[in-house]
């Protein structure tokens, strides 16, 4: 049988998705003071998006030092990413 180059992305992508997964899913049961609903729509997120999904975790809800969660995601888009989340 032969490899083919996909072969080798797609194991690269599961490999990264599931280290952005545990990622998310350590820091979102450690740090995040957010409800259930929302830890877990991200981990969801992440599980299908891969490496993206972790991207887009730490630009809309990651915040940056303990107690600033809700300034960090006060700019629109980051509730719409929320919201879609959830």
């Amino acid at each position: 049988m032969f490899i083919q180059p996909i072969d080798y992305f797609l194991v690269v992508w599961f490999a990264l998705s599931l280290a952005s997964t545990l990622y998310v899913g350590f820091d979102q049961y450690r740090n995040n003071p957010e409800p259930v609903v929302m830890k877990w729509g991200f981990i969801l997120v992440t599980l299908y998006m891969g490496p993206l999904g972790l991207l887009l975790y730490v630009l809309a809800d990651k915040e940056p030092r303990p107690g600033e969660h809700e300034a960090f995601t006060k700019p629109l888009w980051k509730q719409g990413v929320g919201s879609t989340i959830h």
